[in-house]
């Protein structure tokens, strides 16, 4: 059944008394979406500001002595960054590293053979780096 037809902006429409109730829970969600969203608009706008006030601070302190240059250092910038909720600066970094491990359970009929075992079966790797010329010595190889 049709409840009397509403005209708005010169539109027509007609509505069932739940059409009219499913228009009224939608509408409902809609305001409360934007809502959120204005919420989260705001909160957004007042951490940018913040940010904002804190990268000026950092280069106003930088510059306090009224030259056209200034110099940082990666500690400072560092600070900053953090402060903000960004990654640090970082620098690659290398190392010769010695790894010492005990190999048991190795079958084989000889001790070359054992060598022969180890040194194709041993192998390191990083877990966010790179490995290059791994050098594996053998210094004893004795029977169990």
């Amino acid at each position: 059944m049709y409840l009397n037809p509403i005209t708005v902006d010169g539109i027509t429409y007609n509505f069932t008394e739940e059409s009219l109730k499913e228009l009224i829970k939608s509408e409902t969600a809609t305001k409360a979406k934007l809502e959120s969203v204005q919420a989260e608009t705001q909160e957004s706008y007042r951490k940018l500001a913040t940010l904002r006030s804190k990268v000026y601070d950092f280069f106003t302190e930088a510059f306090e002595d009224g030259g056209d240059e200034a110099t940082v250092t990666r500690e400072g910038v560092n600070e900053l960054l953090e402060s903000i909720g960004s990654d640090a600066l970082v620098t690659t970094w290398s190392a010769t590293v010695e790894i010492t491990v005990t190999v048991t359970g190795i079958n084989a009929s000889s001790p070359e053979e054992a060598e022969d075992i180890i040194n194709d079966n041993i192998e390191v790797s990083g877990y966010n780096f790179d490995v290059h010329d791994q050098d594996i010595n053998v210094y004893s190889i004795e029977r169990e």
